[in-house]
């Protein structure tokens, strides 16, 4: 780790004894697993995966010969703020950094101690050291703007006048957890309510139903229990499609040493709902700071017309509403009508870049702004259109026509 310790832009207040730590290895890292966590703990970021020794299961799986480096702001031995990035490409071309974070986990995510006084120097500082790296700019996905860690850095962007953008990719639905678990029932539709007891009735006439989902500090063996659960993820269309975990090369060993680490911390939280002792449903997740993590989840299609997955939203939302430290169910994944039907406020998730220095960076950052994100965006209303109506739309103009009455 190299001490640097650069100036800050006109209008910040001077905070001498910060300064920035480079961590450039996985071992780095490791080494400074405590200090890491630590941030973590005090950060508003809530899920595990961030933490140091998944975040090295990470890279040792998806980036073991690349290069890894994290920007990190200390104040004496405490940590205030930590970036950690990864190299990538925009366009083939232009070399870039993004965070540790991909469809199978997100483990990078921006850490900042929110509480401290320091918060807006470190965020200058930060910036100021991401223009020291050889990356013309930094590409970070997975990004959620709306938190306040995420705000912070963007409100540095504006005081450095440091070129930005941030391109939503979707919303994500998060239930807020009280400890009534009829008042929240009353809330749901009058329709999906009967359609959960319904579908719990006609699994209850198939046989012995059973829910389990653990404490923390009493999980299954890792191994074992998500075999079983990857099994049922198989006889699905990603089985077909030879995308599933079982099917990847390396995935479900990956998956077992991240639940094992999870499960030592007392954050892992598999659930599963049961018929006849054989999985019909499950849910790989994890939970911390409150918040309960629906990672993966999948059911047995023989049973797709009992509604098994939202038979076990119902259980896991009912046991999280009585086990008094849940304040949240995070459903993690791109918002769907499956998981509208429980009611959850939103979030948006999606791609940050920035450019804190070299002139191909800032243009690359307004092109995607002004022409890349656009065209993307057309490219893939287009291909909606093709297949719900055959029909090519117009760059530029909406791909699916407004119904009559929409508002402006």
């Amino acid at each position: 780790m190299l001490p640097r310790k650069p100036a800050l832009p006109q209008g910040t207040m001077p905070v001498n004894h910060l300064r920035i730590l480079h961590l450039t290895s996985i071992a780095e890292l490791r080494g400074a697993a405590a200090a890491w966590d630590d941030l973590w703990w005090r950060s508003d970021a809530a899920m595990p995966l961030v933490r140091a020794e998944l975040l090295a299961e990470w890279l040792e799986q998806f980036n073991p010969r690349a290069d890894f480096h994290a920007l990190v702001v200390a104040d004496a031995s405490r940590w205030i703020a930590a970036l950690p990035l990864v190299p990538c490409r925009v366009g083939w071309l232009i070399p870039a950094a993004g965070l540790p974070c991909n469809p199978w986990s997100s483990c990078g995510d921006l850490l900042c101690d929110s509480e401290s006084p320091a918060n807006d120097a470190a965020m200058d500082m930060l910036l100021l050291a991401a223009a020291e790296t050889p990356w013309h700019l930094l590409w970070l996905g997975d990004a959620a703007p709306e938190s306040p860690r995420w705000q912070s850095l963007l409100r540095a962007c504006s005081r450095a006048g440091v070129t930005s953008h941030y391109h939503q990719h979707y919303r994500v639905g998060r239930v807020e957890i009280g400890r009534d678990w009829d008042a929240y029932q009353k809330q749901l539709a009058k329709n999906h309510r009967q359609a959960m007891n319904r579908a719990a009735r006609r699994l209850a006439a198939a046989g012995d139903v059973q829910f389990e989902m653990f404490a923390p500090h009493e999980t299954p063996d890792a191994e074992p229990w998500l075999r079983e659960a990857f099994e049922i993820e198989d006889l699905g269309w990603k089985g077909r499609s030879g995308s599933s975990v079982l099917r990847t090369p390396g995935m479900f060993d990956f998956f077992v040493r991240q639940a094992e680490q999870l499960s030592a911390w007392g954050q892992w939280a598999p659930a599963a709902l049961r018929l006849d002792g054989r999985i019909v449903a499950f849910m790989h997740g994890f939970r911390a700071k409150g918040v309960c993590f629906a990672h993966k989840i999948s059911y047995d299609p023989q049973f797709a017309s009992l509604s098994p997955g939202q038979l076990l939203f119902y259980h896991v939302l009912e046991h999280l509403h009585a086990d008094g430290e849940t304040r949240a169910f995070d459903f993690l994944g791109p918002l769907t009508q499956s998981h509208l039907r429980w009611r959850p406020e939103t979030y948006g998730v999606g791609r940050v870049a920035l450019a804190p220095r070299r002139l191909l960076g800032r243009i690359a950052v307004l092109a995607y702004k002004n022409v890349w994100r656009r065209l993307h965006d057309w490219q893939t209303a287009a291909a909606s259109q093709i297949r719900d109506h055959g029909v090519l739309p117009v760059p530029g103009e909406s791909a699916t026509p407004e119904p009559a009455g929409t508002p402006g």
